[in-house]
């Protein structure tokens, strides 16, 4: 789902979205799961609940942020 065809919306992307998921982690130490659903909801729209797990995926696999299971929430790995 990364790479796009003629039919993807570059608004719902992957990479897009991902953007917005780290822009918000870096105002916030950490943020819950369902917050940064709906934050992303908020600033998107609801076709972007489709893309948002493949976001947090990718995020995860580049080492960009941590999930913490205790508290459902992520934190960036990125040092300010």
């Amino acid at each position: 789902m990364i790479k796009p065809d003629r039919y993807t919306n570059p608004k719902y992307s992957i990479l897009n979205i991902s953007a917005i998921v780290l822009s918000e982690l870096n105002a916030f130490y950490a943020i819950q799961y369902d917050n940064l659903l709906n934050k992303v909801v908020i600033i998107l729209g609801d076709e972007a609940k489709v893309n948002f797990p493949y976001a947090l995926n990718f995020l995860y696999l580049l080492g960009k942020l941590n999930y913490e299971q205790e508290t459902d929430s992520f934190k960036s790995n990125e040092v300010k």
